[in-house]
Parts: C-alpha cells; sequence; structure tokens
C-alpha cells in the first residue's frame, strides 16, 4: 500500500498526487510510478512545481511558527462556537458518528488515490463483503506489492481492504486518543498499524521508513515535495512527541486544539515518516488531537470533505509551507477553514438549535447568484447598502444555513454559492 493521488471528478487537467508511486495496474497518468525518481520528468513545468521544495526542520526543535492573524482568530472563534453547540447534540449523536466514520474512511482512502469504489465501499458496511485470505494470511518477503499480493488480488478488494482499515481505525480512535499525548510515537505507530493491517510486511508496520521519498503530480510526475532524508526522522519525531508532550511556551499546550491538530496534519505529510499510508495516519492523527482535546470528542466533524475538492491543493500547500520555512500559517488557515466547514455540516446535520433568520436582504443576495459563483464581503456591502461588517455577518448566516461556502484561501472575503 502506499500513498496515492486522485483526479477530483470534473476538475480537468487538475493535479493528481503521488507518494512512492503505486502498483502499475493503478497509473494510467492518474498516478505515479512506484519508486519514481526525485529528478522531474520531461514537459512543461507546472506553477506548483515551479520551486520544488525539500522539506527541512530546525535540528533539535519543532519551531512552530503560526500568527494569529484576525482571520484566524475569526475561524478559531467559529469553530469553538459550533464545536460547542454540538456538544449538546445528543438524540442524533450515534447517528452524527456513524456518518462520519463511513464518509471520512471513504474521502480519506480516496485523497490517497485509492480506486474504491462507492459499491465496493457500500459492501463492506453492509458486511457483504470478507477479508481475502492473502491478505488475512500477510505477506512474504518482497515489499509491498509481495505482502499485497496484488498480481493475485482484484483491484476492488486491495480498496476494500484499505477501506475496512480505516473504519477499524475509527472505532479506535476514542482509545488512541486518550494515549496520543502521553505517548505520541507508540500511538501513531498504532495507527500505522491500524491502516496498514494485512496490506504491508509485519515488519513495515509502525517502522520509520528507509526509504526515500517524494510527492508528485501523478500527471506529469513532477516532484511537488521531497520528504526528509530517512536518517532525520528518529530526531524530527522525537522532537514532535516532545513538542506534543511539553507544557507552557514550548510545547503543544501553548496552542489551542485546532492549531496543534493542523499542525501535526502537515508535520506527518511533510516529513512522510512510513513507507506507506502517510496521508491517511496525517488525517487521523489530526483527528485525534481534535477528540483528545475534546474539542470534537466524538469524531462528527469531516474536513476530507473540503481536501477532496482539491487535491492538488491540499499537498501544494504543504510544499508551500516548506517554502515559506516552515511558516505554518496559512496552512493552519485553511485547516481551521476545513474544520469550520465540517463541523457546520455536522450541526445542520444534527439541527440542535434553529437555523439563524435570514434578513431579506440576504436572501434576495443570494437568489441573484448561480450556484458556483462568487460574492466577496465588499461586493455584498455596495449591493445591499450596508456595511461590511453587516455584510460578513449575512454572509455568514447564509454559510451557516448552506446556502453559501467560504471559498478556500480568501481569508474569509469571498463566498460561493452552493
Amino acid at each position: 500500500m502506499a500513498d496515492r493521488g486522485v483526479q477530483p471528478a470534473g476538475q480537468a487537467g487538475g493535479q493528481v498526487v503521488s507518494r512512492g508511486g503505486i502498483h502499475g495496474r493503478w497509473r494510467g497518468g492518474r498516478l505515479g510510478c512506484r519508486g519514481a525518481p526525485r529528478t522531474q520528468g520531461a514537459g512543461p513545468r507546472p506553477r506548483a512545481a515551479a520551486a520544488r521544495a525539500t522539506s527541512v526542520s530546525p535540528a533539535g526543535s519543532i519551531n512552530v511558527r503560526v500568527a494569529h492573524t484576525s482571520y484566524l482568530v475569526s475561524l478559531l472563534t467559529d469553530a469553538s462556537l459550533i464545536a460547542g453547540r454540538l456538544l449538546d447534540v445528543h438524540g442524533k449523536r450515534d447517528a452524527l458518528v456513524s456518518q462520519a466514520r463511513r464518509e471520512a474512511a471513504r474521502l480519506s482512502a480516496q485523497l490517497d488515490g485509492s480506486p474504491l469504489e462507492r459499491s465496493t465501499a457500500d459492501a463492506v458496511d453492509a458486511g457483504e463483503w470478507q477479508r481475502p485470505l492473502a491478505v488475512l494470511a500477510g505477506g512474504s518477503a518482497g515489499g509491498w506489492a509481495a505482502a499485497l499480493r496484488l498480481d493475485g488480488m482484484a483491484t476492488q478488494d486491495v480498496a476494500a481492504v484499505e477501506y475496512a482499515n480505516l473504519l477499524a481505525t475509527h472505532d479506535e480512535e476514542p482509545l488512541l486518543a486518550s494515549q496520543f499525548f502521553d505517548q505520541p510515537l507508540p500511538t501513531l505507530a498504532r495507527l500505522h498499524g491500524l491502516i496498514c493491517q494485512g496490506l504491508v510486511e509485519p515488519d513495515v508496520v509502525g517502522r520509520l521508513r528507509t526509504t526515500e521519498q517524494a510527492i508528485h503530480d501523478g500527471a506529469q510526475g513532477w516532484v511537488i515535495f521531497n520528504a526528509p532524508d530517512p536518517a532525520r526522522l528518529p530526531e524530527l519525531l522525537g522532537d514532535l512527541e516532545a513538542w506534543l508532550r511539553g507544557d507552557g511556551t514550548e510545547g503543544s499546550t501553548a496552542f489551542s486544539a485546532p492549531v496543534v491538530a493542523a499542525v501535526v496534519h502537515e508535520l506527518l505529510l511533510q516529513w512522510q515518516p512510513y513507507e506507506a499510508g502517510n496521508g491517511r495516519v496525517a488525517r487521523a492523527a489530526a483527528r485525534l488531537v481534535l477528540r483528545a482535546r475534546r474539542f470534537d470528542p466524538h469524531g462528527v466533524a469531516v474536513p476530507e470533505q473540503h481536501w477532496a475538492r482539491d487535491v492538488g491543493g491540499y499537498y501544494t500547500e504543504v510544499a508551500a509551507t516548506i517554502r515559506r520555512r516552515g511558516d505554518l500559517t496559512p496552512w493552519v488557515e485553511r485547516h481551521t477553514e476545513a474544520l469550520v466547514e465540517a463541523l457546520t455540516t455536522a450541526l445542520r446535520a444534527a439541527r440542535p438549535s434553529p437555523a439563524p433568520s435570514l434578513p431579506s436582504r440576504a436572501a434576495a443576495a443570494v437568489a441573484e447568484l448561480d450556484p458556483g459563483q462568487s460574492i466577496t464581503v465588499a461586493e455584498y456591502a455596495q449591493r445591499c447598502a450596508v456595511s461590511r461588517e453587516t455584510a460578513w455577518r449575512d454572509l455568514h448566516a447564509l454559510s451557516e444555513v448552506g446556502l453559501v461556502e467560504r471559498e478556500p484561501r480568501s481569508l474569509g472575503r469571498r463566498f460561493r454559492r452552493v
């Protein structure tokens, strides 16, 4: 099993990403090749790869650089308010958790390029699928492909194993969350083992990688970013563990749960610590942070919905963070955008309180927009003859009822008609 990238539906020419590649049967222009070199291939150079990034981090420390911009503060405030309202949901909680479990697993698999089909996932959910004996038996020598026995397994059987593993991981998250801040590295190793169960050789599970890895644009073969040399991984992970366990200004307790989740997510994507499954590990680890800090203790938020709409942007933002020499602010802003969106979706499904009332001007303004059309706060203020503060409140209310959504990377200034 390797991290893979998939082109979002309807996104012609969109970026496709790959780490370490994948078995040839799944290439077809969508995915990178296994053991892809760290050099760039022929063809026009895409903008995202114009300044190829290599992952670096200060030796002996985790230098978490996050500026609490006014936009980030507003996002964190929104996230806290919505998360607090979700804690009051009781009657629909089981349904929310069940839905989030399935959706997060499906999207996380697809974010890594799994060819998982809806019918396959439905069969796993319905108990109509049995884990193949080749996987149950594990693999012998010969690496990842041998462990999977791909030559003898149908593509959807492999995808079903990946999906079933993610469901099992979600079920174990409450226990893992209780251990995460006390034992970060053993917990990450356990997380990796659940995600890779039956898909890699036993001696690979939870072991830091020993090979060079890079994230590629699978369509063109360009390197988006290189992961650090495997010799540095013990030091990097040790520093992360110290930061997660630390107190005061030097540790993770100096930051709110959404910021810590974003930092953990980005660093694991950037470092690619294991031979396979790193994207899934990073997303699950971010969820563990939110559970452990009691921000989203039941795991009802599915930020994977946000990332799945722009898979290329998801990985190129990691490369941009590297080029900014570790300034995590834009990444944390976008990560918190995804969290606010996911929490809002969960709250809307639960309906624990009446939806906010909309002024007639807001309903009229959104009615003039075509689906997918955008409007800025300034444009709304001018159109409705209100202040920008009132315009922002109106657009925020429209987003709460699902009529508009924030555009990513617009710093909360642009909203799109749903």
